[in-house]
């Protein structure tokens, strides 16, 4: 991930590796993608697409994702 924000280029497969909590996030979204075959090649623009996602959903589902990253800084300072 690029600056260590998350975006609509990361990779889910990335994203959930880093952090499998972040399946939490885009379960609330309907995207069960971190145990999917397509997320070892799908961004999650793409796979939120491929879920009925608008773009505005997108953006939100993206800010959610970025918050929660936030969160685990605070909480954990130690997290880079």
């Amino acid at each position: 991930m690029q600056n260590n924000q998350i975006g609509k280029e990361t990779s889910i497969e990335e994203l959930v590796e880093l952090d499998p909590e972040m399946n939490d996030v885009l379960y609330e979204y309907g995207l069960h993608c971190g145990n999917c075959f397509a997320a070892g090649f799908d961004t999650l623009e793409e796979g939120a697409k491929m879920h009925g996602l608008e773009d505005d959903e997108i953006e939100e589902l993206i800010q959610e994702l970025n918050k929660k990253a936030e969160s685990k800084k605070v909480a954990d300072p130690s997290i880079k």
